[in-house]
């Protein structure tokens, strides 16, 4: 049969559902009013400026700027009036210009152009007091009247400590993006969001979420708002060669009282992060009781290389020199030695273990996201407490976990009180009795021959790679998707205090309260050792 002659079915006659009519009308209405609505948003604001254009031209110091801005701002005031700039004296528009102050693309004739309306507002418009974001691209960093909030924003970024981790003007750290230029990349709104909350971009940002109020953050993000790639206080050859220096701010408090040593807290900017005493930071463990959990060459060490100790710890080496350091670290040994006198057990947690644990005993205590690792999670978290063994707790307590921010309460506390505290964090977070531990099945025992390397590797990107990274360090493609983070299996002082079996066992069976996930099944003993080995070899060998 020829298609000419085939038969009609009868679906081929059936006439279309009408719901297509109908939404094919709905979207024709809709894209008609979507065009009147543009149109006539065209028409209320035109983009584009007919008719006679001012073209003035100023210098700013030896620079020649051209601008188009009083086509609008006929006499300096709102647009299309005729109302005069605001008297900024001794300043004069009639000689500076709209744009060394309030940015803007002044060669622009289109109004969302020229008021710098895109990207990330680097040239957005500034108004109001906003423009003392602008004036120490001109002057020298000093108290300056009109830029008082922009001199405190200043002021802040020292006292908090900013330059240990951003480099500025030639000074600073290394382990943060330079902030020299940041003015010239970022608008006001967006340095205030990367302050506000450093990690929502990137979100595997390390910078802490500093506690300032809304006032401060806006200080904070003038001062910068100053700090950009070609200032007239100076030539970008003069910044880079170090002529110009940054202001000091006195940081040692002058009306207090302070023993030998302790200006060095201050001078080190620990308190910028840290709690002694009074002060507190806010962001990092308390260092009142540092010379009962830490001996010196430790606290020396770490001030010197906080890496090197606990890997992963944010914390930058102190600005303090080698003599300053050694001075420090006596003075936290020998008078860091506040007790914790609570009677009651809880009061003692909440003075000791909260500020990491926190509270409710989740492990997300204030300082949490600061932290090199995870606390361990009390609440909701039975089932690592089923499986650990007491010993392992009492050890944990005692002598603290290298490589990590949990300390030594040896010294601290006496045994009766390390006691009543696990006591407490069973009856009150964990919820199971402190006697209820659970077997696992053992472990196969290291083969004669164990894996070879290549075939480690191999396993290791099948198992370990997309949390654990490439290089061992914790950070695989997933590692954001997990809290507790994946294990930094390069973290030396970790390693070295546990043996073979208990890696072996954390592949075997997983780790109970994070993402590890047993593998044992998927695994021959030759193959589970094998990749024991691996990690002992990016851990640094044996314990």
């Amino acid at each position: 049969m020829t298609p000419d002659h085939r038969p009609s079915s009868p679906d081929n006659n059936r006439p279309p559902p009408r719901w297509i009519n109908i939404g094919l009308g709905l979207a024709a209405l809709f894209a008609l009013g979507a065009a009147l609505l543009a149109i006539s948003a065209g028409l209320r604001h035109p983009s584009r400026h007919e008719g006679p254009i001012a073209d003035l031209t100023f210098n700013l110091g030896g620079r020649e700027v051209r601008e188009h801005c009083t086509t609008c701002h006929l006499d300096g005031g709102p647009p299309h009036t005729a109302l005069p700039h605001p008297d900024i004296a001794p300043h004069s528009p009639e000689t500076l210009g709209c744009t060394g102050c309030h940015l803007g693309e002044g060669m622009a004739l289109d109004e969302r152009l020229s008021h710098g309306r895109f990207g990330r507002g680097a040239r957005q418009v500034l108004s109001g007091r906003d423009v003392q974001g602008r004036c120490y691209a001109c002057h020298q960093l000093a108290p300056l009247e009109g830029a008082e909030r922009s001199w405190q924003g200043y002021v802040l970024f020292q006292e908090k400590a900013c330059d240990l981790c951003h480099r500025l003007d030639g000074a600073g750290g290394n382990f943060g993006p330079d902030l020299s230029r940041i003015g010239s990349q970022l608008g006001l709104e967006a340095l205030h969001e990367a302050i506000r909350d450093p990690r929502l971009e990137p979100p595997n940002s390390i910078m802490p979420r500093f506690p300032l109020s809304r006032g401060e953050i806006r200080d904070l993000a003038w001062f910068l708002k100053s700090r950009v790639a070609d200032p007239l206080y100076a030539t970008p050859m003069q910044v880079q060669a170090g002529l110009v220096r940054l202001p000091e701010i006195a940081l040692v408090p002058d009306d207090v009282e302070l023993q030998p040593g302790e200006e060095l807290l201050y001078r080190g900017k620990c308190l910028a992060c840290h709690k002694f005493g009074e002060e507190d930071g806010n962001l990092a463990p308390d260092l009142s009781s540092l010379g009962l959990m830490r001996a010196p060459e430790f606290i020396r060490g770490f001030l010197e290389s906080p890496h090197r100790l606990i890997p992963g710890a944010i914390m930058p080496p102190s600005p303090l020199d080698e003599a300053q350091r050694t001075n420090l670290s006596t003075f936290l040994a020998e008078e860091a030695t506040a007790h914790a006198h609570h009677v009651q057990t809880r009061q003692l947690y909440m003075h000791l273990c909260q500020r990491c644990h926190a509270a409710d005993g989740t492990g997300r205590g204030p300082i949490e996201p600061n932290l090199a690792t995870f606390p361990r999670a009390f609440a909701g978290n039975a089932e690592f407490f089923h499986r650990a063994p007491d010993q392992r707790l009492r050890k944990s307590l005692e002598q603290g976990i290298p490589g990590t921010s949990m300390p030594p309460y040896g010294k601290l506390l006496e045994e009766p009180r390390r006691e009543e505290l696990l006591d407490l964090l069973f009856a009150a977070f964990i919820g199971i009795e402190r006697g209820d531990k659970r077997s696992l099945a053992g472990i196969p025992p290291r083969p004669e021959r164990v894996a070879s390397p290549e075939r480690a590797d191999a396993l290791y990107a099948v198992h370990c790679l997309r949390c654990h990274g490439r290089g061992g360090t914790g950070k695989g493609p997933e590692y954001l998707q997990h809290l507790p983070r994946p294990r930094n299996l390069t973290n030396r002082p970790y390693f070295a205090a546990q043996d073979d079996e208990g890696i072996a066992r954390a592949i075997v069976h997983g780790i109970a309260g994070t993402a590890m996930p047993p593998v044992g099944e998927k695994l021959d003993a030759a193959e589970i050792w094998g990749l024991v080995a691996r990690i002992r070899q990016w851990s640094g060998g044996a314990p």
